[in-house]
Order: C-alpha cells, then sequence, then structure tokens
C-alpha cells in the first residue's frame, strides 16, 4: 500500500491539469519522454482512482478498452 498525502489531487482533475499544461491539442505520440515520465508522476502521487470510482467499473472500463482484465482483479 502506498501513502497518499491529504494534499493529493482527485486523478481526474491532475489528468487535466497536466494535459491542460501540454496543450489540448497535443497528441500522446507528440509528448516528450520527459513530459511522459511527468504525466506518469503526477498519476502516482493523485490520490488512488478507486477512491473517487468503483473498482468494478474501472475493471468493466480496462476490459472493454483492452480486451484483458487487469492484472489487480480477480476472475470469477
Amino acid at each position: 500500500m502506498s501513502y497518499k498525502s491529504e494534499s493529493a489531487q482527485n486523478p481526474m482533475e491532475e489528468l487535466s491539469f497536466i494535459l491542460g499544461y501540454f496543450g489540448w491539442g497535443t497528441r500522446f505520440c507528440d509528448l516528450t519522454e520527459e513530459q511522459v515520465q511527468v504525466l506518469i508522476f503526477a498519476l502516482q502521487e493523485a490520490k488512488n482512482i478507486t477512491e473517487t470510482v468503483n473498482v468494478g467499473n474501472l475493471e468493466e472500463a480496462y476490459y472493454k478498452s483492452t480486451g484483458r482484465w487487469p492484472s489487480t482483479s480477480i476472475p470469477f
């Protein structure tokens, strides 16, 4: 379990902030390696998304988007 600061941002708000800073018209493939690192760091430091979104819904969305279940899910 990782410790998240009480001042950690909601992950959606943090993502919006970072993408807005990079420019909404910027394609992911056009990001520099440093920008990708900043994006990953910002999301890792944000609150866990499961604090605001149901984990079951997240797993379903992940499966629909990728065709596989996340490694954290317990398939039944």
